[in-house]
């Protein structure tokens, strides 16, 4: 039997329209494959970046903490002839203050071999910041008279990390070109992201924000932040203050016996074979005001409040952070970004972004590195280094890897409060054409008097939210 004309043109068709199907479904399938694939690269370059960048971290106070303690070495050994320690603890000094700016440098430069080798590709943006610093070294890190070519050599470091560009993003730099102030909503993005969302809730659950919603009437002058001090990169910082003076004068309680039975104590079990309490006392390392010069934590090394359940996040934490870790201190936040391009005809590219962060821990018998306070003199303490969640970051020095927020945020902040909009400028555009007018705010009142009650803050009882990632999209 024959089949008819007219009929095996039809088969026809629908065998093309089936085959269409499945390669438009083949197509999806690919795309969908990628997209895991490439969202999986992405995080394993982020946190391993944000790792490595941390290692270097830990390694970078170790070798400062080690070298403190060499000096009281070096004190108890000459306790006899006092003469021979001024040189030998001046080389200590002078190599401490380029382990404190070189250690960093190290990580940046990890961070960006192990971005690469990942398939991440050159962030252009962070790459201009980056450059934008070394520029600005001579201006900002001033010689000292101990390192007076500080700013040339900073310059070489960096320009060495990045030689073939930035592939992972310091997220939480703290440029020297920069004063921020934190506390003004103008210089939180979060606001931002909550005018253009319309994310009325936001406002409410912050007191002092719905105030400025039901409120607002111009920003005025805006106060400028304090900028960085030098003393510490740009990138991946580690936190630490120098002080010169006795070391008596290092601990909080400065009666001298709390720091004395302290030191003689981890500079022993450090190998520090001259220390002893005859040789310490007779040294006068305790009370020189002239020879020596110590490396303590500095402001960032507090409670880590963000880590606890009543913090001022309020995470949904099963439990505090354990006690031995509960110093903030130091922190390691990466950035990369990878662009998908599909394979499905019609479909845009779409740009992926992966933000990491992880720091340095470490303990002494059981305690924080600084003994709940009890010792900001830094020590070779620390053995680890693990992701933490973003929020247990210093939030406000996050987003230091996007270009458009830093140029915003240290360019355009006062012409903006001021109603100068700068064009092609994304955050001024969401103040001028959405926050400045009064039909805006007065929309997001009116919302919040008829549904406050669907802002709700969950707290406490739920999983507690692992890893380093903030966002993927």
């Amino acid at each position: 039997m024959t089949t008819p004309r007219h009929r095996r043109g039809q088969i026809v068709l629908v065998l093309v329209f089936m085959m269409l199907g499945l390669l438009l479904l083949m197509l999806v399938n690919a795309d969908v494959f990628m997209a895991i694939r490439g969202k999986g690269r992405l995080q394993n370059a982020g946190d391993a970046a944000a790792l490595a960048a941390a290692r270097w971290q830990g390694i970078t106070l170790n070798a400062v903490g080690a070298l403190n303690l060499a000096q009281i070495d070096i004190a108890c050994k000459y306790c006899e002839t006092p003469s021979q320690i001024s040189n030998l603890v001046a080389g200590v000094q002078h190599l401490q203050e380029r382990l404190v700016f070189a250690g960093p440098c190290a990580g940046l430069y990890a961070s960006q071999c192990i971005a690469a080798k990942n398939g991440i590709e050159v962030d252009k943006g962070m790459t201009g910041l980056v450059n934008d610093s070394i520029a600005g070294a001579a201006r900002f890190v001033p010689g000292t008279a101990t390192w007076p070519t500080k700013s040339e050599d900073y310059a070489l470091m960096l320009k060495g990390a990045i030689a073939e560009g930035v592939y992972a993003g310091c997220d939480n730099a703290q440029f020297f070109n920069y004063s921020a102030n934190g506390s003004h909503p103008l210089f939180n993005r979060a606001f931002y992201q909550a005018v253009d969302g319309e994310d009325w809730c936001w406002f409410f659950l912050r007191g002092n924000m719905y105030d400025l919603l039901k409120n607002f009437n111009g920003w005025g002058d805006v106060p400028a932040g304090a900028t960085p001090s030098p003393t510490n990169p740009e990138f991946y910082p580690v936190a630490v203050s120098r002080f010169a003076g006795p070391l008596r004068d290092v601990d909080p309680d400065q009666n001298g016996q709390r720091i004395r039975r302290n030191a003689i104590d981890l500079a022993r079990r450090a190998g520090c074979e001259n220390v002893n309490e005859y040789a310490f006392d007779r040294s006068g390392v305790l009370t020189n005001f002239t020879d020596y010069a110590w490396y303590v934590y500095g402001g960032d090394w507090r409670q880590w409040t963000e880590m606890h359940r009543a913090g001022p996040d309020q995470l949904p934490l099963r439990s505090d952070v354990q006690p031995r870790y509960d110093v903030f201190g130091c922190s390691a936040v990466t950035r990369v970004v990878a662009t998908l391009t599909p394979v499905t005809p019609g479909t845009a590219a779409r740009q992926n972004i992966w933000t990491a962060a992880a720091k340095p821990f470490g303990e002494i018998d059981g305690r924080t590195v600084t003994l709940d306070g009890e010792l900001p003199l830094v020590t070779p303490a620390f053995t680890a280094v693990r992701l933490i969640m973003l929020a247990g970051a210093s939030e406000e020095r996050q987003n230091m890897a996007e270009d458009d927020w830093v140029v915003h945020t240290r360019d355009h902040i006062q012409m903006c409060a001021e109603g100068k909009a700068v064009s092609g400028c994304r955050y001024c555009s969401i103040l001028e054409n959405k926050w400045n007018r009064d039909a805006f705010r007065l929309k997001g009142v009116a919302w919040l008097t008829r549904n406050s009650d669907q802002c709700i803050v969950h707290t406490g009882g739920g999983p507690a939210p692992t890893g380093g990632t903030r966002h993927a999209r």
